[in-house]
């Protein structure tokens, strides 16, 4: 069960209370127009491959999309292994597979892609394709929540009441470690503000 986000017609994202979020199905609808929001032309390789990876995906040709982002994954383009992820999640032109998901998620995570650090939250908390895992969950939502993602505070804090307090002190030092030890490509978002045209995720 992935995070559903909603973005409104100015490219906004919409606040969604958390407990609706969760009592829909949680699969992430196609994020690609959040690169916008991040100045994603260094993101994407070419400016034409947004355009044709999103006009595909809204007729519903997964295998053209998929043809367009799965080069550009391979290649690093965060977004790109991002929205592999979501259509491995979603099993739409491939067969769903949790693990393959999860393996896109992270290459996108771990270059600091909030979306993709709540989807393996997500993951870990829902047990997709594994154990449920709370304290893994607890350090990618800090993650998350470290890059401006605006969904990570109250998912915190949802978690914080099902761990022990050592446990949280411990998924926190092992998201302040690999926020040493690794470098983001992909800035954080903007602070989250329901008035503006643009904010966190």
């Amino acid at each position: 069960m992935i995070s559903v986000i909603l973005i409104g017609e100015t490219g906004s994202i919409l606040p969604e209370p958390l407990s609706e979020i969760n009592s829909m199905i949680k699969k992430l609808f196609f994020l690609l127009l959040t690169g916008a929001l991040l100045g994603a032309a260094p993101i994407w390789a070419a400016d034409g491959d947004w355009d044709r990876a999103k006009a595909a995906h809204e007729r519903g040709d997964y295998t053209a999309e998929i043809a367009i982002i799965r080069p550009l994954a391979e290649k690093g383009f965060a977004f790109a292994q991002f929205n592999l992820g979501v259509l491995y999640d979603q099993g739409n032109g491939v067969p769903q597979d949790n693990a393959l998901a999860m393996q896109w998620y992270q290459k996108a995570a771990e270059q600091g892609l909030s979306q993709a650090q709540v989807n393996l939250a997500i993951m870990y908390r829902e047990g997709q394709g594994m154990p449920v895992n709370l304290t893994r969950a607890y350090f990618w939502f800090e993650l998350a929540d470290a890059q401006g993602d605006s969904q990570a505070p109250e998912a915190k804090r949802e978690l914080a009441e099902k761990l022990t307090p050592a446990q949280v002190t411990e998924a926190e030092r092992q998201a302040t470690e690999f926020m040493f030890t690794h470098s983001f490509t992909v800035p954080p978002l903007p602070p989250y503000n329901p008035g503006s045209a643009h904010g966190g995720g």
